[in-house]
């Protein structure tokens, strides 16, 4: 990747980080279309420096993409937490943006079966 697409993702993480309508379903806001629309615009916004005929549904699958290789990541660290590995084991995840995404955590509670 290069230097202006890396610095693209940090700007529409940071981007869909701000606009909580967008991730967090608790409030009543992650209901509200027009909120989250124009969220959305936003983020085609900055989409559009890299690929001009960015939309709505590119953003959704770029950042659905981005937050799943996150959630992967994830998943790998606990499951190595939870294996009893000593500190200096502990998978150290790879994905350059990881800790952009450090805010997920809090909405990406998981629900005993």
């Amino acid at each position: 990747m290069t230097r202006k697409q890396n610095q693209v993702i940090v700007d529409s993480i940071s981007i869909y980080q701000s606009e909580r309508c967008l991730w967090q379903v608790k409030p009543s806001k992650y209901h509200d279309h027009t909120k989250k629309d124009a969220a959305y615009n936003e983020l085609v916004k900055k989409l559009e420096e890299l690929e001009p005929d960015a939309t709505k549904k590119s953003v959704v699958a770029q950042m659905n993409s981005l937050r799943s290789a996150f959630r992967k990541e994830r998943k790998k660290v606990e499951a190595s937490k939870k294996s009893g590995a000593s500190a200096d084991s502990i998978y150290k995840p790879v994905l350059w943006y990881y800790d952009l995404f450090d805010f997920q955590q809090e909405q990406d509670i998981q629900r005993k079966s």
